[in-house]
């Protein structure tokens, strides 16, 4: 069997609205997080969320995270940029802990789609801005060895992009 999926992805949250340069620190990138952490519905399924106890992604200063848990989440912005809007990274693991949960608390599946319809807004437009995927091969008794040394000796070829 062979299972495509999400390895990680990061979105970008940018305010609908016009604001001026103190609304975005005093309040405005604060409501944005806040509503999409309602309508994601991640507080009800995780715990302890608050300020960051993980690295931030590279050039923001300010973030959130969930305490202490055992996958990489992470919400932050930049506090004088705006324009770098509000960015969301999810690992791996952290995206398949959120499908787990939200199947087992709302008893329905969620997929990237389903997420990216959930989370909309008029407060904030959003994009992908970062998307890894996967493709893991299940019980198709592939020898790892064997293929390392046929990629290693020539004989097999690793593709990527257009031909």
């Amino acid at each position: 069997m062979i299972k495509p999926d999400i390895d990680q992805f990061t979105l970008v949250l940018q305010s609908t609205h016009d604001f001026e340069f103190d609304d975005w620190i005093n309040y405005l990138a604060d409501d944005i997080i806040n509503e999409f952490l309602d309508k994601s519905c991640l507080l009800q399924l995780f715990n302890h969320f608050g300020d960051a106890d993980v690295v931030l992604p590279e050039g923001y200063s300010k973030g959130y995270s969930f305490s202490n848990a055992p996958f990489y989440f992470c919400i932050a912005y930049h506090e004088a940029f705006a324009k770098m809007g509000i960015i969301v990274k999810f690992s791996a693991y952290a995206w398949h802990e959120y499908q787990r949960r939200y199947e087992d608390y709302f008893d329905e599946r969620i997929h990237l789609h389903s997420f990216f319809n959930m989370i909309n807004s008029n407060h904030y437009t959003f994009r992908l801005s970062r998307i890894d995927l996967c493709c893991d091969f299940l019980n198709e008794n592939i020898n790892i060895a064997k293929l390392k040394r046929s990629i290693e000796d020539g004989r097999t070829e690793i593709r990527y992009g257009k031909y």
